[in-house]
């Protein structure tokens, strides 16, 4: 197992330091675990969005986002995510461990996301769920 962890600043329309914590653990068979915190939105989703798309160019076909740590996610954070999943060759499997009753999954339950992406309690669930 290789833990990555990356801190992603980013400065905010008033002028203020805001940012994000990305931390990348791999797990087998060719899967990546990304365990965001902070505020996930217009400024700061696409440095997540970046390290998706690196993700999938190097081949790993598992990816889970692990997103409770966000305090707050907006629609490019959700945009982020359904491209993540469109750009998953079809061998690959992306799930969310989002905590119930959690803003983040307050927002995926309105936009109705929940029904076309697996959301899971647990990071270990939805390892075991894109590992399967």
């Amino acid at each position: 197992m290789t833990i990555q962890k990356q801190e992603v600043h980013v400065t905010s329309t008033s002028g203020e330091p805001r940012g994000i914590e990305v931390i990348e653990e791999t797990f087998e068979p060719s899967g990546l675990v990304f365990a965001v915190g902070g505020e996930l939105d217009i400024a700061t989703a696409p440095a997540l969005r970046d390290r998706l798309d690196a993700a999938i160019k190097a081949g790993k076909l598992n990816l889970v986002i692990d997103l409770h740590g966000v305090d707050f996610l907006d629609s490019v954070a959700l945009a982020t995510i359904v491209h993540a999943r469109k750009e998953l060759p079809e061998a690959g499997k992306l799930a969310l461990a989002v905590e119930p009753g959690s803003y983040p999954m307050l927002i995926f339950e309105s936009s109705g996301l929940n029904k076309m992406l697996d959301l899971v309690e647990t990071r270990e669930q939805a390892i075991a769920l894109v590992s399967a």
